[in-house]
């Protein structure tokens, strides 16, 4: 009789962005290194030696962010730029906006998995993040 080993590649093969909204979707307000870093895990199952620099597109690409998720993060660092300074954040705190959510949920369904409620997000009622997450409409 053959033993069964447990296996450490998954059995469904998710794309990068896939991957991506179901991370920010399970871990919201999370750092964007901290989901590359997980990405690297699942696709190549090591670490990532630039510690969160795979694949950083994901996070700059305006096809993507205040898209699919925004920054909610106070932007209260200034850095020095070539016509003056501007402002960023320390580190980012991702969440899907309600597009990503949408988005997040249709991976989910295929994957089998329940979906999850755009309500039950903590930050879906603050009025001072509604500019930022509510922009985009699901589809």
């Amino acid at each position: 009789m053959k033993t069964l080993r447990p296996t450490t590649t998954p059995k469904v093969k998710l794309k990068n962005i896939e991957y991506l909204l179901l991370s920010i979707q399970s871990n919201p307000e999370k750092p964007q290194r901290w989901h590359l870093r997980r990405l690297h895990v699942y696709r190549y199952g090591r670490e990532d030696h630039g510690k969160g620099t795979f694949n950083n597109g994901y996070f700059t690409s305006k096809s993507y962010r205040n898209v699919l998720w925004t920054d909610v993060s106070p932007q209260d660092v200034e850095y020095p730029v070539w016509a003056g300074t501007r402002m960023r954040s320390k580190s980012g705190r991702m969440v899907l906006t309600r597009r990503g959510w949408h988005l997040a949920n249709k991976v989910r369904q295929a994957l089998g998995l329940d979906t999850v409620e755009w309500a039950s997000n903590m930050w879906a009622f603050d009025p001072h993040l509604i500019r930022s997450i509510y922009q985009t409409g699901a589809q």
